[in-house]
C-alpha cells in the first residue's frame, strides 16, 4: 500500500495521517487506538518509530550546532546505537537505583537536552550550592554549558551557576523553566516511565517545546515526508 510517510506499511496514508494528527495533539496510545480503530500494539509500534525519527532530528540539530556536522540526511544517525535509547543502563542494580539525570541548555533560540550518565545526584546538589566538586572529576567544562540539570527520579530542576542572578540570562532561564514545566507535565502522564524509553520521551518534549508556536502536525508531516519512517 502506497504511503510516502511510512515505507512498507499495511496502513493507508490517510489513516497514518490521522494517527499522526492525534499524536501531534499529544493523545496517549490508548486514546489514539480507540479513536483510530487501529490496535494498541500497532499504535505503540508507530509512535515509537515517530519518536525515534524525532530523536534523530533533534540530535542532528545539536550535532550541527556543536560540531559543524554534515546534514542529517548525509550522516549515520547515532539513534540506532543501543546506549542512546537505553540511557546507559548497564546492570539490573543500575536500572533500579541509578537516577536519570539530564542537562538543559539553549542555543539559537532552541532548547536542547543531554543525558548525563556520569553525573550523580550528589554532584548536582554540590554544584547547585556553588561548590567546585566538579572541578575534581573533570566535568566542570562540560557541566558549565548547562543552564539547568534535572534529576528525573525526583522530578527536580537545579539551576546551575550564576545564571539566575543575571538579568541578561532571564530569557534563557524562562525557557529552561518553561521546558521543564512542559516535560514534567507530559511525563507525569506515563506514571512510572520506563528507563529504556526515557530518552525518547525527553527528546519528544524537546521537539514539542521548540515548535510550540507552530502547527506541530504540519511540522511532523514535513519531517516525515522528507525522512519517511521504515517498518523494515
Amino acid at each position: 500500500m502506497k504511503n510516502k510517510f511510512l515505507k512498507g506499511a499495511h496502513l493507508s496514508e490517510r489513516k497514518f495521517k490521522e494517527i499522526l494528527k492525534l499524536f501531534s495533539e499529544d493523545l496517549t496510545a490508548t486514546q489514539i487506538a480507540n479513536i483510530s480503530g487501529v490496535s494498541r500494539v500497532t499504535i505503540n509500534s508507530y509512535l515509537k518509530k515517530i519518536r525515534m525519527q524525532i530523536v534523530k532530528y533533534c540530535e542532528s540539530l545539536q550535532t550541527d550546532k556543536q560540531a559543524g556536522a554534515s546534514s542529517w540526511g548525509n550522516r549515520t544517525p547515532s539513534l540506532h546505537q543501543p546506549q542512546d535509547i537505553a540511557v546507559a543502563v548497564k546492570t539490573d542494580v543500575d536500572r533500579i537505583v541509578k537516577p536519570v539525570i539530564f542537562g538543559i541548555y539553549k542555543n539559537d533560540n532552541k532548547v536542547f537536552t543531554e543525558i548525563l550518565p556520569d553525573v550523580s545526584r550528589s554532584m548536582i546538589q554540590a554544584i547547585a550550592r556553588g561548590r567546585s566538586v566538579l572541578e575534581t572529576v573533570g566535568s566542570a567544562e562540560r557541566i558549565r554549558r548547562f543552564s539547568g540539570v534535572v534529576d528525573l527520579s525526583q522530578y527536580r530542576l537545579y539551576h546551575l551557576g550564576q545564571a539566575h542572578h543575571e538579568a541578561e540570562n532571564k530569557t534563557v532561564l524562562d525557557d529552561v523553566d518553561g521546558f521543564w514545566g512542559l516535560t514534567k507535565h507530559r511525563l507525569a502522564k506515563f506514571k512510572g516511565l520506563n528507563r529504556n524509553t526515557a530518552y525518547l520521551h525527553l527528546k519528544e518534549c524537546e521537539f514539542r517545546y521548540n515548535y510550540r508556536h507552530e502547527e506541530l502536525y504540519a511540522v511532523l508531516l514535513n519531517l516525515l515526508k522528507t525522512y519517511p519512517l521504515n517498518l523494515s
